[in-house]
């Protein structure tokens, strides 16, 4: 696709960060403001009839919409919607970090210290994104970002349901927008999905966190909807004996077949992953700079400054210099 190398007169593209279905997206410098954003052009591939062409544009058009409404600190901000050369482009923050996918095949798998304090916070963009009528429906560890400083960020809202009798006809029966691997059974039926249907996703993050493997696998990616479908997930305490066993319940709850089977909101989910958050830390370890991702420092360290730069900031004043 050539969009050229500055959109709108502003945004300067640098390097491809990432595809999908929908679009791609760029790493781009704001030329205005002086600052990195991430900018998402809309795919429109060949043979689409002028309906179809139509319908994806209206998609994308709401996706930014209802992503520029949602204000939480575990979302990225959208900055700007434009058209450039028939192109449709999205500009929203450059989360920097690791994504959660990333992260487990680092660590082989998460603490449960670690896996709450990723948990809750992935609750809590739900819980906000829930209240606001929507399901992301695509919830999976490449859309997580874990910040250094322990901020997770969920991405791609680009297959976001909207819970509104005239936008959900916006998805034609029989698509199932999402990745298999975190894909709720009324998503593989092609039922109308609901915000349990993001808590299911949820439940298949916690479980490979946990075991550092996904809820079902096979060789073959066309066997996965019959084990997601018939198969009853491996309890977390058959894999890992000193798993807690009231954790393992809510993770078999959020894998639920049925929807009415899981717990009722993000807020219980949340309620319940807090038990295993770490505790406070002493305030004087706020200040020591880390150079590696910590998803438990939010929780040791709530509202801690940024000790990255704390040698700057902290050194005594020079002689002659008013403190």
């Amino acid at each position: 696709m050539d969009i050229g190398p500055v959109i709108a007169k502003r945004y300067r593209i640098k390097r491809e960060i990432g595809s999908g279905g929908m679009g791609v997206v760029w790493l781009a410098h704001d030329e205005h403001l002086g600052r990195d954003v991430a900018l998402k052009t809309m795919n429109t591939p060949a043979g689409l009839t002028q309906g179809q062409r139509a319908r994806d544009a209206e998609r994308f058009r709401r996706e930014a919409r209802a992503a520029a409404r949602l204000d939480h600190t575990g979302i990225a901000t959208v900055y700007d919607l434009g058209e450039e050369c028939g192109t449709r482009f999205l500009v929203m923050q450059y989360v920097t970090g690791i994504d959660l996918e990333d992260r487990i095949a680092e660590q082989e798998r998460l603490s449960i210290e670690e896996t709450a304090s990723v948990g809750v916070q992935i609750a809590s963009v739900l819980g906000s994104v829930h209240a606001r009528d929507m399901v992301h429906r695509d919830l999976k560890g490449r859309n997580v970002i874990i910040r250094t400083d322990g901020v997770v960020k969920v991405l791609d809202f680009g297959v976001a349901a909207f819970l509104e009798p005239d936008i959900t006809k916006l998805t034609t029966t029989g698509e199932r927008p999402g990745s298999l691997e975190c894909m709720a059974p009324e998503q593989i039926l092609g039922k109308p999905v609901d915000h349990r249907t993001d808590l299911y996703a949820l439940g298949c993050l916690l479980h490979k966190m946990l075991t550092g493997e996904p809820v079902f696998e096979h060789r073959s990616e066309l066997m996965l909807p019959g084990l997601i479908l018939d198969q009853p997930p491996i309890p977390l305490r058959d894999l890992h004996p000193d798993t807690p066993s009231d954790l393992e319940t809510l993770v078999l709850e959020l894998l639920s077949k049925a929807p009415s089977d899981r717990p009722a909101h993000a807020g219980e989910v949340w309620q319940r992953l807090a038990t295993w958050l770490p505790e406070r830390g002493a305030p004087a370890a706020a200040l020591t700079p880390w150079a590696e991702v910590d998803p438990l420092r939010p929780f040791r360290h709530p509202m801690g400054p940024d000790a990255r730069p704390v040698r700057s900031w902290a050194r005594p004043p020079r002689p002659g210099r008013p403190s």
